[in-house]
């Protein structure tokens, strides 16, 4: 439990019990990255209570400054420094250099400008079960990806996580989101395996770019995983109504 605690004050904003950090304790609690999703979209799935009440705009914004009340923009400020990187066209190192600065350049805002109109415009049309997985979706990521690319910084909390997390909890997480998925909305699975397809894919181009991934870029897949995963299931929807 302590471990669970130690990894919901890290990857959320959420008042837990302060546990004293040990890296034994962060190891122990890698594999219990999806029930941090869990108690996140647990959260927005009750914000879903207040959809009758509200226009279909105004409930949108509700359910992303929850999340984003949430998270702490933690993931997205990932994203803002890899759009940076990976939109500047220049040369491997100079991508890296360009991660590790704290200022956000015109890709990263941009990179977050795309980001949140894909939520506000998505979360609305959600169903309560998908406002409960997408978060789950997003933190069964990373394990994923460190599985599928090495880890190339010297240094950094994600090295720890990337030399400590085993296939089995990749393989663990994914095959929890789906056997959960099956049971509670049939619907969701095949729009969950195709956006842990396309965040595996994702993984495998940005190593093309850059030889691997980083802190930034687990960020950057997790949040990609998760729209993804939103944008699939009015895709499929669709699909299923013209055959």
């Amino acid at each position: 439990m302590r471990s669970f605690f130690l990894m919901l004050a890290f990857f959320t904003r959420l008042p837990v019990p302060r546990i004293l950090y040990s890296e034994e304790r962060y190891i122990r609690g890698i594999p219990l990255l999806p029930l941090v999703g869990a108690v996140t979209g647990a959260i927005l799935y009750g914000a879903s209570f207040a959809r009758p009440y509200l226009s279909g705009a105004l409930y949108g914004v509700l359910l992303f400054l929850l999340y984003l009340l949430i998270t702490g923009g933690l993931h997205l400020d990932g994203l803002a420094d890899s759009c940076d990187a990976l939109f500047s066209g220049r040369d491997r190192e100079t991508m890296l250099e360009i991660m590790k600065d704290s200022r956000s350049g015109s890709f990263g805002v941009l990179g977050l400008i795309v980001a949140a109109a894909f939520y506000l415009v998505l979360l609305p049309e959600a169903s309560p079960a998908a406002l409960f997985f997408f978060p789950v979706i997003g933190k069964c990521t990373p394990s994923i990806a460190v599985n599928l690319s090495p880890y190339i910084r010297p240094e950094g909390m994600a090295r720890l996580f990337a030399a400590h997390c085993s296939r089995f909890s990749a393989v663990l997480g994914a095959g929890l989101v789906f056997l959960a998925a099956g049971m509670i909305d049939r619907t969701l699975l095949l729009p969950a395996i195709c956006s842990l397809l396309f965040a595996a894919a994702l993984t495998l181009r940005i190593q093309r770019v850059l030889g691997g991934i980083t802190g930034d870029i687990l960020g950057l897949l997790c949040e990609a995983s998760q729209i993804a995963f939103l944008v699939f299931i009015p895709v499929f929807e669709t699909i299923s109504k013209i055959f």
